[in-house]
């Protein structure tokens, strides 16, 4: 009851569900609710749609005995003319499908048989190249290690998306059957099913990776792609492959009930999952203010600011200098422009140590005062950020920004093409993140 309840959150709270169901949720429960889902959506709206426009095989009206029949006779031949004859009449009376027509069936398909293909299409292709994805465009890290870290999380989240994207679509079908619908509308119900599961998953993967509306909305709209590859590769396989054998290993080995050195992505999964219910276990203390820090650090990846704020705040209340609370509560009141806020917290983190986070919490007063219009005071920071961290993109566009501001503009073209050229020299994977932003700002500075 208590997965049901989170999977119903999705249309409700999205962001929120999927957090939850990252935290608490069962993966072996949603791939049966995937697997539950798929055969009905399969045996209404696939039905119908291949029924209606699959593309009939000649072998259908032609069958020749050839014990009986010489293909040399005139009885053959009559008899091949009038099967191609009828097989032409009936391509011509197919209905096509709508917009884009038969080449829809170069990526997709409606055979009704195989409702126990979207869990394996979604754990072994999806999945896979969402991340891959998401690890080039984001700049999170190397593939192999975000695919570890994060395939448990993402798995759970998009099989959670596909059954609750698809279910609603399955019951309308379910009703429709005993109706005399046109097959327009059940194309247009598998149309939105596969619209919604893309929205479904841009919240997904805002709560997983924490990326940008932008990022996930590009990403949503490559992966799709893998379905298809999948579908080629069921294709081309041998006949075993395409049972529910094949669903069991999946199972298996993304269920994590495999040990040693193939023990399964799942494993990690619920490792995640545990830390995560210490943390909140931990809260109970009402001297523990760590714990509290922990929890709001995991929202604010997840971009849960509300949930994060929650606990930061707690954290504070607990111990009023604790300092990782203060310099996140710092940079989020920055963030929402209470300034001066922001100042109060950073200076209890200088007050105890001000090399906090490789001395970032100066670059993090300096483009408080910036954005507050005191040019003295940021300098004073930046400069210290900046004499010891030389090649931080971020903190040389501020430092170019104040100083630009005081009419130093030299010095400020110099900082700007440091901070481009620090941009330039950063690894691959941290290029396609933030340093990419600050050296396109400090190009349009130049």
């Amino acid at each position: 009851m208590e997965n049901l309840r989170l999977l119903f959150q999705i249309y409700v709270r999205p962001a929120f569900a999927m957090s939850e169901i990252m935290d608490r949720g069962s993966w072996l429960f949603v791939a049966a609710a995937v697997f539950i889902v798929s055969m009905l959506f399969f045996v209404t709206i696939n039905a119908k749609l291949n029924k209606a426009y699959r593309i009939p095989a000649l072998s259908e009206y032609y069958q020749p005995n050839h014990d009986e029949i010489d293909e040399e006779s005139p009885d053959a031949a009559a008899a091949y003319k009038a099967a191609t004859d009828e097989y032409s009449r009936a391509l011509s009376q197919r209905p096509q499908v709508p917009v884009i027509g038969d080449r829809l069936f170069d990526l997709f398909s409606f055979d009704p048989t195989k409702f126990y293909e979207p869990v394996i299409l979604l754990s072994m292709f999806y999945v896979p190249l969402a991340i891959l994805l998401i690890s080039i465009f984001a700049g999170i890290g190397n593939f192999g290690i975000v695919l570890r870290r994060d395939y448990g999380a993402l798995s759970i989240c998009t099989l959670s998306a596909w059954a609750m994207a698809h279910l609603p679509f399955g019951l309308a079908g379910l009703v429709m059957n005993s109706l005399n619908v046109a097959p327009q509308v059940y194309f247009w119900l598998w149309i939105a099913s596969g619209a919604l599961f893309g929205v479904f998953m841009i919240f997904a993967l805002r709560t997983v990776f924490g990326a940008s509306y932008g990022v996930a909305v590009l990403v949503v709209s490559l992966a799709w792609l893998a379905l298809s590859l999948g579908m080629y590769v069921f294709r081309f396989v041998s006949p075993w492959m395409l049972s529910p054998f094949l669903l069991f290993w999946v199972v298996i080995y993304f269920g994590g009930f495999l040990r040693g050195e193939a023990r399964g992505f799942g494993n990690t999964f619920r490792q995640r999952q545990n830390f995560k219910r210490f943390l909140h276990n931990a809260t109970v203390n009402p001297r523990d203010a760590d714990a509290h820090v922990q929890l709001g650090m995991i929202y604010l990846e997840r971009r849960q600011e509300t949930r994060a704020l929650e606990h930061l705040n707690k954290a504070i209340e607990i111990d009023p200098n604790e300092i990782d609370a203060n310099y996140e509560l710092g940079k989020l009141a920055r963030r929402h422009g209470d300034l001066q806020k922001a100042i109060e917290h950073f200076s209890k983190v200088v007050e105890q140590n001000d090399k906090h986070a490789l001395s970032e919490i100066w670059r993090e007063i300096g483009a408080t005062y910036l954005d507050a219009g005191m040019f003295a005071e940021a300098r004073e920071a930046l400069e210290k950020f900046v004499e010891r961290r030389p090649v931080d993109a971020e903190g040389l566009y501020y430092f170019g920004k104040v100083l630009k501001s005081q009419g130093e503009s030299e010095r400020a073209r110099e900082m700007f093409e440091q901070a481009v050229d620090s941009a330039k020299t950063s690894p691959e994977f941290r290029r396609r993140g933030d340093i990419r932003h600050w050296s396109k700002m400090a190009k349009r500075e130049l």
